[in-house]
């Protein structure tokens, strides 16, 4: 049974390996596991402590779709969906967005963690950066709130660009961010 898709959008984005295609309801009922897994929920955004069930996960991801661009993400070898990602207009203040300057932010997941290090995090952020920078014309693209003790989430982020810009000390998160040119400035490494 397919339920009514909720992203609001029509684009598809692919890598190698992957496809970036509109969230469906339907996936948060594939991601519930794995947001229950102890391990996976504490890399979670701010949310850590949340409970998670799927009228969670919808509220959630009505949230994002509303505010921008939701993607499941499906690894074409088996036609999974292992994950999402989504490029969200910027609504924290403390990105000190300027009059006329679009930021987004960048939250992702890959659900299934014996996909973790396979460098599938890597493939789908660059590609939504490309999407973000060369396609909508995006200023900066922000990871806000990443757990201090999320080594790995951090280091993907800094593989891609983002340099950390603030570290909040109450609640041990941190803020990374890339820029238009420091993403041109990436060169060869850039997303085709």
């Amino acid at each position: 049974m397919r339920y009514p898709s909720f992203a609001g959008h029509d684009i598809t984005l692919e890598t190698e390996r992957l496809v970036l295609r509109p969230f469906e309801r339907e996936d948060w009922a594939v991601a519930l596991p794995y947001y229950q897994d102890p391990e996976f929920k504490g890399g979670m955004e701010e949310n850590a402590d949340a409970v998670v069930d799927i009228n969670y996960l919808e509220r959630v991801g009505e949230h994002l779709a509303k505010r921008g661009i939701l993607f499941a993400v499906v690894e074409k070898a088996t036609a999974r969906t292992i994950g999402e990602i989504c490029l969200e207009w910027m609504n924290l203040t403390r990105a000190s967005v300027r009059p006329g300057e679009k930021v987004m932010r960048s939250p992702l997941g890959i659900w299934d963690k014996t996909l973790w290090g396979r460098g599938y995090g890597k493939e789908m952020l660059r590609c939504v950066m490309r999407y973000a920078f060369e396609e909508l014309g995006v200023d900066r693209l922000c990871a806000m709130c990443v757990n201090s003790n999320n080594a790995r989430s951090r280091a993907l982020f800094e593989a891609c660009g983002y340099r950390l810009v603030r570290e909040l000390d109450d609640t041990r998160e941190l803020d990374l961010e890339v820029t238009r040119d420091a993403y041109a400035a990436l060169g060869d490494t850039r997303p085709a």
